[in-house]
């Protein structure tokens, strides 16, 4: 229990810019003290400010490139170049190799930043000092915050620790809390920030989310939850929004200026825009490439898909062509052309076709489904029964959303569809690959966290 009350204080103290305003070690080392509330608005606002900071300051974590990248290689969007342990992630076959990984790039950073969105929900409700715009504003930030990272930690592990506050002491032995009600608690987060957050960007980019991107994500989660009602709803007041234009050619979608954006993440790195243009864009002809994409993603494009055209790239390496994710055009560049989309209308048309057609509503599913294919060049869908339409709108999300926060992952996790899809390319495929491992280090530092079966 020693070692990790130290170790979890070495994790406290390296929380990073923003979480550093509100972290104390007292001079013993071993305790935590929650400072006193916030005192004024420029202070609580650059603490929540620099959690995105910090979401976009380490390249590798699963909020700057490892979700899109380790989640699609899972999934049948990619595979690394050269081989390695990230083949555990191509073959979905995790052992303790990896492990470590995992546990820094994703645990570890996501139950980092929903202890400082936790730190500043308590601090928020504490004060009396900040304007009370500001203060409903940060709150419903910081409820943002914790809902996108539990998505993803629930999305990979399955049940996980519900952790809602910032005392170490209730925090370090929690069991794990089922999926559904890791779910039941987003929703309920989501909502009340969508009651909180005000419908403008309080600046010019789309870098902190507001009402609508607390919208769209409530659409997400409610898709996730088989809430297709709300699914519908929500992605339709996104949709109905005259801030959010779908870009009229799919070259513009990425670019920090793009109207389709809902809710994006600023580079803070030095000569980077973002992190996955630097990992995948090769530097001249005889670099190595790194992630590539798979012969199943690229045979599944359509004939005529612009999609194809402008966000893969190419190039000969060896003697051989290889594809490559160009979604993202800048690998290094001082100058910002591309902030880190999250959120984007696209997503939100295919959500709501989806719940519709899981309504009942086909034409209405239908509708938005085309309208995602008109902008990529191609005809209206022929689907004309609810299978079909479903089928539809899975490989137009497999094509639309493909590199994109393990998307193409989650949809065959969520759907049950993982194994129908996967083992046949995938040997040594099992039902117990649909969740990822507990990093084992974590297993041994809280003896109440049991490991996923199958591993």
């Amino acid at each position: 229990m020693k070692t990790y009350l130290i170790l979890l204080l070495i994790t406290l103290i390296i929380i990073g810019v923003g979480c550093k305003k509100f972290v104390t070690i007292d001079p013993p080392g071993d305790q935590i003290v929650n400072p006193k509330p916030f005192t004024d608005d420029g202070t609580a606002t650059s603490t929540i400010t620099g959690i995105y900071s910090e979401m976009m300051n380490n390249p590798q974590q699963f909020s700057c490139a490892y979700t899109t990248l380790l989640a699609g290689m899972y999934a049948d969007e990619l595979y690394y170049y050269t081989p390695g342990n990230f083949d555990e992630f191509t073959t979905c076959n995790i052992s303790e190799v990896n492990h470590g990984l995992i546990e820094s790039a994703f645990w570890l950073p996501a139950y980092k930043y929903i202890y400082a969105a936790n730190l500043a929900l308590e601090q928020l409700n504490a004060t009396t000092t900040l304007s009370s715009s500001v203060k409903r504003r940060l709150t419903g930030e910081a409820l943002f915050i914790r809902v996108f990272c539990y998505q993803y930690l629930a999305g990979l592990f399955g049940d996980v620790p519900l952790v809602l506050g910032s005392d170490y002491r209730q925090s370090i032995s929690l069991p794990r809390t089922s999926r559904e009600d890791v779910y039941a608690q987003m929703n309920k987060d989501i909502a009340k920030a969508v009651d909180l957050l005000p419908a403008n960007f309080p600046e010019s980019d789309r870098v902190r989310p507001n009402k609508w991107a607390a919208k769209a994500l409530q659409a997400r989660i409610a898709l996730v939850s088989k809430d297709y009602a709300t699914a519908s709803a929500a992605a339709g007041e996104v949709i109905n929004n005259s801030l959010f234009v779908l870009e009229t050619t799919v070259n513009n979608t990425f670019l920090k200026d793009s109207k389709e954006a809902i809710w994006q993440l600023q580079p803070v790195r030095p000569t980077y825009n973002t992190t996955e243009g630097n990992l995948i864009l090769p530097a001249n002809n005889n670099t190595q490439p790194t992630f590539v994409v798979s012969s199943y993603l690229l045979n599944a494009f359509e004939a005529g898909d612009q999609r194809k055209t402008a966000w893969i790239g190419q190039r000969v390496y060896n003697g051989n062509t290889i594809f490559y994710p160009y979604k993202y055009k800048i690998r290094t560049n001082q100058t910002v052309t591309e902030n880190y989309v999250v959120l984007r209308l696209a997503e939100m048309y295919l959500v709501r076709a989806e719940a519709n057609a899981r309504l009942g509503q086909m034409q209405d599913a239908l509708k938005d489904l085309n309208i995602i294919r008109k902008r990529a060049g191609l005809s209206n869908a022929t689907a004309n029964d609810t299978q079909s339409v479903l089928q539809a709108i899975e490989q137009e999300k497999r094509i639309e959303l493909c590199f994109e926060w393990g998307m193409r992952w989650f949809d065959l996790q969520r759907t049950g569809r993982a194994a129908a899809v996967l083992s046949p390319i995938k040997p040594g495929w099992s039902q117990h690959d649909t969740l990822w491992p507990i990093p084992i280090y974590q297993l041994n530092l809280n003896p109440f966290l049991t490991q996923n079966q199958g591993y």
